[in-house]
C-alpha cells in the first residue's frame, strides 16, 4: 500500500471512528437497576426521576463532553492535523479508552441504594447496574481512531 493510500485510510478510519465514539454518547451507558431491585423497589417514591437507562450525556456531568471534545478533535486531526496533533490526539484517545473500560468494568451510577426495613438485620440494596451498549460502542469507536492515528504515523 503506497503512502497516499495509507493517509487515506487512516483518515477514514479516524473520522470512523470519531463518529461512532460520537454516536455512543446518545447510547444506554448503564442499566442503573436490576431487575430484582425494580420489582422491590420499581415503585417507590425514592427512584422518581432516575433514569433507568440513562445515556452518557445523563449520567456523566463532565467526561461525556470530554468524550463529544475528543470525537471532534480526532476528526479535525483527520483532517488537517500534523504529526504532533495526532500524538496528542493519540495520548487523549489511550486516557479515554481507559476511562471507558473502567465504565465497562464498574457501570456508572447515581450510588442510590435504598434501605430495606423488611430484613431481620437492616441492610441497604444496592441496585445492581450493569453496563450498557454505549461503553462498547465507544470503545469500538476509540479503537478504530487509535487505530487509524496508528496507521497515519506509517505514512509520515
Amino acid at each position: 500500500m503506497n503512502k497516499e493510500t495509507r493517509e487515506a485510510v487512516a483518515d477514514w478510519l479516524i473520522v470512523v471512528g470519531a463518529v461512532v465514539l460520537f454516536a455512543s454518547l446518545f447510547l444506554t451507558w448503564s442499566h442503573q437497576f436490576s431487575r430484582l431491585f425494580l420489582l422491590t423497589f420499581g415503585s417507590s417514591d425514592l427512584l422518581r426521576g432516575v433514569p433507568r437507562n440513562p445515556t452518557a450525556w445523563q449520567v456523566y456531568s463532565a467526561a461525556d463532553v470530554v468524550l463529544a471534545l475528543l470525537a471532534i478533535a480526532l476528526t479535525a486531526v483527520a483532517m488537517v492535523g500534523s504529526r504532533s496533533m495526532r500524538i496528542a490526539a493519540a495520548a487523549a484517545g489511550a486516557i479515554a479508552l481507559g476511562f471507558t473500560l473502567h465504565a465497562l468494568f464498574s457501570p456508572p451510577t447515581n450510588g442510590a441504594n435504598v434501605f430495606h426495613a423488611a430484613y431481620n438485620v437492616p441492610q441497604y440494596a444496592s441496585p445492581g447496574a450493569t453496563p450498557g451498549a454505549g461503553e462498547t460502542v465507544a470503545i469500538l469507536g476509540l479503537l478504530l481512531g487509535l487505530g487509524g492515528l496508528a496507521l497515519s504515523f506509517t505514512a509520515d
